[in-house]
């Protein structure tokens, strides 16, 4: 989908202080084999924080005073995660509305997106919302996770490539102006393959009746003994590729205009061989650098990725990657116009160790005026 006159007006984070991955290999939680292939140097741990009060606390705040958008301009308020909130059955999009809308927000619904690693998915939903035509002319988007035992283990529930981080992220969009225009959006969905994360367990009455903490590789391995990858295995790189041509044919861009790229924080070994050599791009264009003292931190990747790449000079073009469960793909471009509203994330909001730059996942993409 094209859109007209939507703007990124506000883009807030808050990360956790981080754990050096030479202390995981020392203890056993990590393999000094896979630390190599994967060169993440620092997971971001939130020992306390829960996700709602993470995405609250800094990140929300942060993103609507970047934004200059009171509360009575939010037409909806969106909160993505991949994993538990912190309280069984309740709605942390309701905390996060009553905390940083009130009752001036009202009028604006709270909806919880449970979407996996795929914040840009819920920012593309936010964008159809609003540029539908909502007599306010905003939305907020949060995203926020923390992946913590018994229930997860960062280190091994999932791929040996794949390191999970914790934090918080905000976005603000807006009919009225902001630091970047959005110009288009589009979603390649695979759910032939959705099983890959649930093959080998039957479904349960209550959370961790299989056990905890949650074993993601047993699944996957299951899935593929099972013979149901076959003829499927090329869906991934395959979905990536659709996405970007697709996105950027709705924008009128060509991949050689981007000089700026986000891509989820997955690792080195899987960025490089699931996306940049299926785009022919190189390292250099990413955040990477950034995303190696994170680890992937679910659904805020691409709204953290955000903020660190538009640290960069103004008028650059940017683009984040696809993620999202294996399954889900989707495309964003935007269009930095140098405007001076866009100052990289404050240093108190940060860890000492992150960068104060901006930056984001799953394709998207800041193209120059």
């Amino acid at each position: 989908m094209r859109y007209e006159s939507l703007f990124v007006a506000g883009v807030g984070g808050w990360l956790p202080p981080a754990v050096n991955v030479a202390e995981a290999i020392a203890d056993g939680r990590y393999p000094a084999d896979a630390a190599v292939a994967n060169d993440y140097a620092e997971i971001t741990v939130a020992d306390q924080d829960s996700p709602p009060e993470m995405a609250v606390r800094a990140a929300g705040r942060l993103a609507l005073e970047r934004a200059g958008v009171g509360p009575e301009e939010v037409a909806v308020l969106l909160h993505a995660s991949s994993w538990y909130q912190g309280i069984d059955f309740w709605p942390p999009a309701s905390y996060i509305h009553r905390e940083l809308l009130g009752n001036a927000g009202r009028y604006a619904p709270a909806l919880d997106v449970q979407q996996m690693s795929n914040g840009v998915a819920v920012l593309e939903l936010a964008a159809n919302y609003v540029a539908a035509g909502s007599e306010r002319p905003a939305a907020l988007v949060t995203c926020a996770d923390r992946f913590q035992p018994p229930g997860f283990d960062r280190w091994g529930a999932d791929t040996r490539n794949m390191v999970w981080g914790d934090g918080a992220a905000a976005i603000v969009l807006s009919r009225t102006g902001g630091f970047a225009r959005l110009l288009a959006a589009a979603t390649v969905s695979d759910t032939v393959v959705e099983g890959l994360n649930r093959a080998g367990e039957p479904f349960g009455t209550e959370p961790g009746h299989a056990g905890w903490p949650i074993d993601l590789r047993s699944r996957r391995r299951a899935y593929k003994e099972q013979g149901q990858l076959a003829g499927k295995e090329n869906l991934s790189v395959d979905g990536l590729t659709d996405a970007v041509e697709r996105t950027l044919d709705e924008a009128g861009r060509k991949l050689s205009d981007v000089t700026r790229v986000v891509f989820p924080n997955v690792s080195l070994a899987t960025i490089t061989d699931y996306y940049l050599a299926p785009l022919g791009l190189e390292l250099p264009v990413t955040t990477w650098e950034w995303g190696r003292r994170t680890g992937h931190i679910g659904t805020a990747d691409q709204f953290l990725g955000l903020a660190d790449a538009a640290g960069e000079r103004p008028g650059q073009r940017r683009r984040p990657g696809p993620a999202g469960g294996h399954w889900h793909r989707h495309g964003l471009v935007l269009r930095g116009p140098g405007d001076p509203r866009a100052p990289g994330l404050d240093a108190p909001a940060l860890r000492a160790s992150a960068s104060t730059r901006w930056s984001m996942q799953t394709y998207v993409r800041l193209s120059p005026p």
